[in-house]
């Protein structure tokens, strides 16, 4: 099977309570990709679908490592599905199903990649609200990639199967109870799949969702600790501080997430681990490296006093203090040892699964580099400092990390300047005055430079063509671009949306182009005079309008049962898609004489958009136009046309030539009605004249 003549169904490889998610091979560009098809009890319903698609949109505009990437969002007929970057592994749930649990550092190597796709998007103002291990796919080259970003929130609300009971776990309070969601939201999610990672369990379980929801609300958090005793205090607090009920009471950002574990791949270090580490240190040393055995203190020399685990703290802001450095400074070749360790965990462990005895590229080094806390070399002095790698790869740190970094070891940072970079985005550090591993004393001032971003705006990545431009508008707008705008007529693109944008890279500051679509091009409307019903309906369908019978009149010069005249008149420009009005005659009215009638007309048209406004294009409305008086102190109403459903941006022609009102009454009012809402949306009044057969 072919969808759109490009990709070739290879096989079906998931399926969910909203979609189906199948192989496929792209022929256009020889590649192999992720299809989510919605499923059909969905594509039934079209504000559901209007929302997929717009979420999906929104995500076609990230673009991260850590992120499946979705590269298009397609309408084929019945058919509505997201074309997605096609991840060869498997989800995070399975892995640890097949685990049980996951040790520390892999776990912490995990975690890393999956914040740095949540800070990503979150910088996008774009938030997941389903953050679980199901949407956390792990590649087989050991990238950990989340998906289904900006899609979870189309699907939250409509969910009530499998899916919506294993969202549940891992929902945060505030999104239980329906409030305002942020960062912290996802920030909380991550912390029930850290312990889960950590412990092989779920924090809060129960037989219903309504029963592991008020766990979430009301049951205070599990200690990680208390099912897995070799947890570090350091990952503890950051699993705890995550998963606070209360939104202020954690992390800010994903970044603050970030920094904390990136600490605790070399910490937290407890008073026996901190002794083993250094006897370990000074056998490595004399082994190794001086040649000279150890040397301990002279008798007199004066040493701490406090335990080394009282100068250990962990919380918001993990900082490892002196008297860390200096272990670590005499520990430096067992420290620099089990980092380079680190960058093989989380491969050695993936390798039982995806097949083992290859070496890790280059490709996934560079990747495990991005998940590892900086190494720093032995100070030269008590009153020194080294000065760490702000650089990191694949993106260096932010300007806020890489304060905060510097403090915690005693240096200050200065801002020098903010310059544009092509290869750095904006509000990360670019150059650090000192290089990595210079000695420098406490307190010392660093200069730093931060981009400002390349100072051009992709265009192609924010999914402009076919957006409302409203919301291009604001999305061009918050990127410092000034707009003008264009229209131009087209088939496919709806009306008020964007067709077309020029230039696509352009610099803040510039006037990027927007060309808006007038709809369909006008074409003339077709002569239906002395046509039957049914021929003149095939006439306007086939000129691609809406047939609608306004009604029937005597006519003296027309057969009965032909069309009489219609409204807009033929050869008239009309867009596609809007209704043309047609009469039947009865053919000659039977005189009689004597009879007298009150008659009105009126000729009139209506838009039916100024009443539903941007968007009214993709809905319809069930309409009726009747006429509405009073007579003998009774309103009476009475039907013009039979009841009709339009489209919502339809021009409806409100016209009749003859309209036959309640005797002796001179007044009255035709209404256009909305029939779904029970609403007047327009009333012309008309008067009455008295005639006579």
């Amino acid at each position: 099977m072919y969808l759109q003549e490009r990709y070739e169904i290879i096989e079906q490889v998931g399926s969910g309570g909203m979609a189906d998610v199948y192989k496929a091979m792209c022929h256009t560009l020889n590649r192999l990709v992720a299809i989510k098809v919605l499923k059909r009890e969905l594509s039934r319903n079209e504000e559901f679908v209007n929302r997929f698609k717009l979420e999906a949109q929104a995500a076609a505009r990230l673009s991260h490592p850590n992120i499946v990437n979705v590269f298009d969002v397609v309408d084929d007929g019945d058919f509505h599905y997201i074309v997605m970057e096609l991840i060869e592994g498997i989800t995070l749930k399975s892995y640890i199903a097949k685990k049980g649990f996951l040790e520390v550092k892999e776990s912490i190597g995990i975690a890393i990649q999956v914040a740095q796709g949540m800070w990503a998007a979150h910088q996008q103002n774009i938030i997941h609200r389903d953050i679980k291990p199901q949407n956390i796919m792990i590649s087989k080259d050991g990238k950990v990639k989340v998906a289904d970003f900006g899609i979870a929130r189309a699907s939250f609300s409509d969910s009530q199967d499998s899916d919506a009971i294993g969202s549940v776990h891992y929902v945060s309070p505030e999104q239980a109870t329906g409030g305002p969601v942020d960062a912290r939201s996802d920030i909380y999610s991550l912390g029930i799949t850290m312990f889960e990672m950590v412990t092989g369990r779920l924090p809060f379980d129960g037989e219903n969702t309504a029963s592991v929801t008020m766990a979430h609300l009301k049951s205070p958090m599990a200690s990680p600790k208390e099912s897995n005793p070799d947890i570090p205090e350091s990952l503890e607090g950051i699993i705890l501080t995550c998963t606070e009920k209360r939104p202020e009471d954690r992390y800010s950002t994903a970044a603050e997430v970030i920094a904390d574990l990136r600490k605790a791949l070399i910490g937290p270090v407890s008073q026996p681990e901190a002794e083993a580490a250094l006897e370990e240190a000074k056998e490595q040393v004399q082994q190794d490296v001086l040649a000279e055995p150890w040397e301990e203190p002279e008798d007199g020399e004066p040493e701490d006093e406090e335990p080394l685990s009282d100068k250990v703290s962990w919380g918001k802001s993990h900082d490892i203090t002196h008297q860390i450095e200096r272990i670590f400074a005499a520990a430096g070749v067992l420290v620099a040892i089990a980092i380079v360790a680190v960058l093989l965990v989380i491969m050695s462990h993936l390798g039982g699964i995806f097949g083992s005895g290859r070496q890790a590229s280059q490709a996934e080094e560079e990747t495990m580099e991005s998940q590892i806390a900086e190494v720093t070399t032995a100070p030269v002095a008590d009153s020194q400092v080294i000065m760490p790698n702000l650089l990191t790869k694949p993106l260096p740190m932010m300007e806020s990390e890489a304060r905060r970094l510097l403090e915690n070891v005693g240096l200050r940072m200065v801002v020098s300047s903010v310059e544009n970079s092509n290869e750095v985005p904006a509000g990360y550090v670019m150059a650090q005055e000192y290089p990595e591993g210079t000695a420098l004393e406490r307190n010392t001032t660093v200069n730093v430079k931060v981009s400002k971003g390349s100072g051009t705006v992709e265009l192609d990545s924010l999914g402009l063509a076919g957006m409302e431009q409203q919301a291009a508008a604001l999305l061009l707008t918050e990127r410092k671009l000034v707009i003008a705008l264009a229209e131009d007529y087209s088939d496919t693109v709806p009306a008020g949306s964007v067709i077309r944008y020029e230039p696509a890279s352009p610099r803040e500051g510039e006037t990027v182009t927007l060309t808006i679509s007038k709809g369909p091009a006008l074409v003339p409307v077709p002569d239906l005079s002395n046509l039957t019903p049914e021929a003149a309906e095939a006439v306007l369908m086939a000129a691609g309008f809406l047939p609608v019978a306004a009604g029937k009149e005597h006519s003296d010069t027309i057969e009965a049962g032909l069309v009489l005249s219609q409204n807009p008149h033929p050869k008239q420009p009309l867009q596609k898609g809007q209704a043309v009005q047609y009469y039947i005659s009865l053919g000659p009215e039977e005189t009689i004489i004597g009879v007298t009638h009150y008659v009105a007309s009126i000729d009139k048209q209506y838009n039916l958009s100024m009443e539903l406004g941007p968007g009214s294009s993709s809905t319809s409305v069930q309409i009726v136009i009747r006429l509405r008086q009073e007579v003998n102190g009774k309103t009476v109403m009475k039907n013009l046309t039979e009841p009709r459903r339009v489209i919502g941006d339809s021009v409806i022609p409100i016209s009749f030539s003859r309209i036959e009102g309640a005797d002796g009454v001179e007044e009255g009012f035709v209404e256009l009605l909305d029939l779904d809402q029970n609403k007047v949306l327009a009333s012309y009044p008309v008067s009455f004249f008295k005639t006579e057969n």
